[in-house]
């Protein structure tokens, strides 16, 4: 009742714009609380409202005094990756065993630290590879330099998922990271032909403009992949990027936040709002 009771204050300074008084209400509760998830939720709030800092040492507190249950170990892991502390969440991690959920949650944590090579390694390790997880392989082997392997990868995974915006996306990434970029944007351009309002091609034209340094075009598509479908996690974070390239970055953290709402801990999501500074 008590943590309730100050998650509501805390509400409350937040919307009278009181933010140092939410952040020291929310640290005195973090230190007080034996709870591991109870410190969770004051970090992500903490980093909700720009107070990065806070929230990391919150996260580094919680890292050091870890419940002994494997399951709320694994829960504890995920919501740090959440957080954009994937540096802790792999040392919880690489003890956990090697189930397929944790061998996928550690792909992902590995691959955000940029460990693409170990983050590929952990993935072969998943006895039921999901498309997801066939999608972290390729971008993985891209940003490791394993282009010809990247490549072969995607092809294959165009040829059986043609629908999915994350194939289409790494596919392109498989491109760009091979010097392919011209056949990038030919792609990208197929995909409009095609359809020139599908959400789909807007934010993949998007994510090729981006990162061909054209950070107007890239915003105008990814606008106009949001118009045909406002819950696009790909165009929200193209027109993030967008606006951060702008100075826009109060407008930028206001879109990632509405990204973390629809998928709590995206990846890019977590990363925009730490780089702006939170919505505040």
């Amino acid at each position: 009742m008590e943590v309730e009771k100050t998650f509501f204050e805390v509400k409350k300074a937040i919307s009278a714009g009181n933010i140092d008084a939410a952040e020291a209400m929310l640290l005195s509760l973090a230190s007080s609380s034996g709870d591991p998830f109870v410190r969770i939720q004051c970090a992500s709030t903490l980093m909700i409202i720009g107070r990065n800092t806070s929230s990391e040492n919150v996260l580094e507190e919680l890292s050091e005094n870890l419940p002994e249950r494997t399951v709320t170990l694994f829960q504890v892991a995920q919501a740090m990756r959440g957080l954009g502390r994937a540096d802790l969440a792999a040392g919880i991690l690489a003890d956990l065993g090697e189930e397929d959920a944790v061998m996928r949650e550690y792909a992902l944590v590995l691959n955000m630290l940029g460990r693409y090579g170990e983050s590929v390694s952990v993935v072969e390790k998943i006895s039921r590879p999901s498309i997801s997880d066939r999608v972290l392989m390729a971008d993985g082997l891209s940003s490791s330099g394993e282009s010809r392997k990247a490549l072969e990868l995607t092809e294959s995974l165009l040829n059986d998922f043609p629908e999915s915006y994350d194939v289409k996306r790494s596919g392109c990434t498989a491109l760009i990271f091979a010097g392919m970029e011209k056949e990038a944007v030919k792609f990208a351009r197929v995909l409009l032909k095609n359809d020139k309002n599908s959400s789909d091609a807007n934010a993949v034209a998007a994510y090729v403009m981006h990162a061909d340094g054209k950070s107007q075009s890239a915003g105008a598509f990814a606008s106009k992949a949001l118009r045909s479908d406002p819950s696009h996690l790909g165009a929200m974070e193209m027109l993030a990027l967008s606006l951060m390239d702008k100075g826009k970055l109060r407008e930028a953290s206001i879109v990632a936040g509405a990204m973390n709402e629809k998928e709590p801990g995206n990846p890019a999501a977590v990363r925009i709002l730490k780089e702006c500074g939170g919505k505040q």
